[in-house]
């Protein structure tokens, strides 16, 4: 074969490389179903809640009632005072709520509505006193058909839905915040 076929297929063969990973690219932006795709849901925020503003918490979940007191620079737990928290992992936990965002807002709901979705007498319930002496609390229920999570807050009437790792994360028992000795 003469230097020039080669060149001649080389070149092909970089074009035809070229167009598959424009194809591919494409194929993978597609959205086939109408659906809308990750970029394009718009996250709801629900609550606000900077760790620095809390002075209690509380966790009511599947292993019992877990409560914490914060200073503003240390976590302490009020049932346990000598129990040696790590900081990292409850500051981490608090976190989770601010800013606490939904994927759907399902509108405001009767206290008759809420056993639909768990919320009648909720899997989990978060429990923030704020410095200022304001009460917060955060309702965990079922999980929704698509994966996510149901909830609502104390400061409103709607049911939203958000991410189910929130439950994962609250549904804890006080040993999962301990200090590891060192």
């Amino acid at each position: 074969m003469t230097k020039k076929k080669k060149r001649i297929r080389m070149a092909a063969a970089v074009l035809i490389l070229a167009v598959l990973a424009v194809i591919y690219i494409l194929v993978l932006r597609a959205d086939f179903n109408g659906e809308e795709t990750a970029e394009e849901i718009e996250e709801i925020t629900v609550l606000t809640i900077e760790r620095e503003d809390i002075a209690e918490a509380k966790i009511d979940n599947s292993y019992g009632t877990l409560s914490f007191s914060y200073d503003g620079e240390a976590w302490t737990c009020t049932d346990n005072t000598e129990f040696s928290l790590n900081q990292d992992s409850v500051s981490a936990l608090f976190n989770r709520l601010n800013s606490l965002t939904a994927v759907r807002d399902l509108g405001e709901m009767e206290e008759e509505d809420l056993d639909a979705y768990g919320l009648a007498d909720p899997a989990i319930t978060i429990s923030i006193t704020l410095q200022d002496g304001q009460e917060i609390s955060v309702y965990l229920g079922n999980e929704a058909s698509d994966g996510n999570l149901y909830y609502r807050t104390s400061e409103s009437a709607h049911v939203y839905t958000g991410d189910s790792y929130l439950a994962t994360a609250f549904d804890c028992e006080l040993s999962d915040l301990e200090a590891e000795e060192e």
